[in-house]
């Protein structure tokens, strides 16, 4: 009869336990892309995901992300599924930034008062540039192309 170590027991048990853990972190991946659509943006403009998404498709093409006249000066919307948040910092000026904090990673989840905010630590990103206007981020949102096609915004 052939000997078995303690090493490969231990080994082979910590596997068997493993697998059910990995399958129940499987189930939350269909949730994990709509994170903050229970929050809504205060004044300044915003929207949440849900009303970005419904209002998507007024602005032309079928690649369009959204028409400008959904985005308001001095404010912003959120795409979740995109990761993007559009802003307009002043009129018919239109900035793109992923939705990614550079804190932690959490997603941004509201445009209000000219910030973009992260409520998981509470950064704020400036509408106009992405950089940090209060920590703990010191990094600034990552930048994406955007371009206005007539009253349509596309990603480039």
């Amino acid at each position: 009869m052939t000997q078995v170590s303690r090493r490969t027991v231990t080994g082979l048990a910590t596997a068997g336990l493993s697998l059910p853990l990995l399958a129940a972190c499987g189930d939350d991946s269909d949730t994990a892309s709509d994170p903050g659509t229970g929050s809504g943006s205060s004044s300044g403009g915003g929207s949440t995901p849900s009303q970005a998404e419904s209002s998507s498709g007024g602005g032309g093409g079928s690649d369009a992300l959204a028409s400008t006249s959904d985005i308001e000066v001095g404010g912003g919307t959120i795409f979740a599924d995109e990761q993007v948040v559009v802003t307009q910092p002043s009129e018919g000026e239109f900035k793109a930034f992923n939705t990614t904090c550079t804190h932690q990673g959490c997603p941004v989840q509201s445009v209000s008062d000219g910030t973009i905010n992260c409520d998981c630590h509470g950064s704020k990103f400036s509408i106009s540039d992405g950089s940090p206007e209060s920590g703990p981020a010191t990094s600034p949102l990552e930048e994406v192309g955007i371009t206005v096609e007539g009253d349509s915004i596309v990603l480039a």
